[in-house]
């Protein structure tokens, strides 16, 4: 990231504040954690749990861009939640 961890964090707070920019949302929603990275903390993750009502994490192998850095790992994940959405 070019920004700072603080500078980051700071970001993250307040678009989480802007008024209707968090609404509940009740499609199926996948959120791909990478094992490491970036959204690894509960709090990053929080606004994730409270606003998408039908949510899964899936967590696979890789940095931020496990698309790029894992994508068979990446893409499986993907495809199961596609296949039992459809």
């Amino acid at each position: 990231s070019k920004f700072t961890i603080a500078a980051r964090d700071r970001i993250f707070e307040e678009v989480m504040q802007v008024p209707g920019f968090t609404v509940p949302v009740h499609i199926p929603t996948l959120f791909v954690q990478s094992e490491k990275g970036l959204n690894r903390k509960d709090w990053q993750l929080q606004p994730y749990k409270t606003n998408l009502k039908n949510l899964r994490i899936c967590q696979v192998p890789g940095n931020h861009w496990p698309f790029l850095t894992q994508p068979e790992a990446f893409n499986q994940t993907v495809k199961a939640f596609l296949q039992e959405h459809r």
